[in-house]
């Protein structure tokens, strides 16, 4: 038996003898692919069995390879640690040079899956908000050209904006803008063929898009009624569906009504004469009765553009142009006497509260004519109305006009 065991012994050492010999060999050509990691492996594993393997060779060349793998583990470890820093600051690039110098070590695989996943998701996402910088910067450049009435610009600006959190606001600004543009082409076109107050409404459209914009709607609103109390026919009123049409009353004793015919050239040079003195008060006053009696005077639109801008009308004859259309309400011709209050106010006369009033009260009573189909005259009157409100002493003439006009006035707020 115990021959039997040594003859096995004895046969199976040349078999073991060759199979170090191709392990020296393999851990040889692994060191000289530069696999430290599958060298050490072999060479120490040889070592192990046979110390004196090739005179000490494989031990020598095992401790030798171990500490390349331990030298490069802790380099590894420096470069995971700074890869996985420049990731977390944004450093895409530098984070990508650091893990692909990783090929062996315990974060292999980590370093391998920051390669193939976080890197890409993270440059996808870099994009995606470098793109939504894109955007917000051309929707503000096109936003300041609309604010500086540069449609064209703001026009070209708005349609880029093609995705991000500024898309739906840029298109709802493209779409002002082509209202805008509608609503002036409108305008222009009525006005031009003297339907002034389908052109007024056009203006007035545009003015509430942007008061200010390209081709000034609120100066041609202004133009318009002057044209329109001048050429207005008289217009056949409706039979009235909801309310009577006012009956003929007395001019408001809050403004002196206009008993006489106003004498045009007299009044122009007491407005003169004021302004000279620099009484801009007494001259706005006058050169608004001038207005009363001739709405197209050349000489007194050039005097009321010349007087400061936040002139109050004094005097009695600043009243005139407001009782005028007072008086022409309640002869039935609302057109004029929008016209004429709605010149007033602009004029900065003295009696705005009252003025905004009867301007609420007349489009109110066109409403009501109408069948309370303008819903837009019910919406102007009530903003009419607040602006009345601002003068905390204002008391509405509740005996001369509709209960029902005056209830629309108690309930605005």
């Amino acid at each position: 038996m115990k021959r039997t065991l040594i003859l096995a012994i004895l046969l199976a050492l040349p078999a073991f003898a060759a199979q170090k010999d191709d392990d020296f060999r393999a851990a040889q050509a692994a060191a000289n692919a530069n696999k430290i990691e599958e060298a050490a492996r072999l060479f120490c594993a040889i070592a192990k069995a046979d110390p004196a393997f090739h005179n000490g060779e494989a031990a020598q060349d095992c401790k030798i390879y171990q500490d390349q793998v331990n030298r490069e583990n802790a380099r590894n470890e420096e470069r995971y640690t700074d890869g996985v820093n420049f990731f977390n600051q944004g450093l895409l690039d530098n984070a990508e040079q650091k893990f692909r110098a990783i090929h062996s070590g315990p974060h292999l695989a980590d370093a391998q899956n920051y390669l193939s996943s976080k890197i890409p998701a993270a440059k996808q996402q870099a994009a995606a908000q470098g793109a939504e910088s894109a955007m917000s910067a051309k929707f503000e450049q096109a936003k300041e050209a609309f604010n500086n009435n540069a449609f064209t610009s703001a026009k070209s600006g708005f349609s880029q904006v093609a995705s991000g959190s500024h898309q739906s606001e840029a298109q709802a600004y493209l779409q002002k803008i082509q209202q805008y543009e509608q609503f002036m082409q409108q305008g222009d076109s009525a006005a031009a063929g003297k339907n002034y107050q389908a052109a007024m409404s056009a203006y007035q459209n545009a003015a509430n898009i942007k008061g200010d914009g390209p081709g000034d709607p609120n100066g041609k609103l202004s133009s318009v009624r002057m044209m329109a109390s001048a050429n207005v026919p008289q217009q056949q009123q409706q039979q009235p569906q909801q309310i009577q049409p006012p009956p003929p009353r007395p001019v408001v004793s809050a403004v002196v009504a206009p008993t006489r015919k106003v004498d045009i050239q007299a009044l122009l040079r007491k407005a003169q004469a004021a302004q000279r003195k620099r009484d801009y008060g007494s001259a706005r006053g006058a050169y608004l009765a001038v207005l009363s009696e001739d709405s197209s005077n050349e000489q007194a639109h050039a005097g009321l553009d010349a007087l400061p801008k936040d002139t109050v009308a004094t005097g009695t004859e600043a009243d005139v142009l407001l009782a005028k259309g007072i008086a022409e309400y309640y002869g039935g011709d609302f057109a004029k006497a929008e016209v004429h209050i709605g010149d007033y106010i602009s004029n900065q006369g003295g009696k705005s509260a009252l003025a905004y009033f009867y301007l609420a009260t007349s489009k109110l009573t066109r409403y009501f004519l109408g069948g309370d189909n303008e819903k837009k005259l019910l919406a102007e009157a009530k903003e009419d109305f607040k602006k009345a409100k601002i003068s905390s002493a204002f008391k509405p003439p509740e005996k001369m006009v509709s209960p029902k006009i005056l209830k629309i006035f108690e309930e605005t707020s």
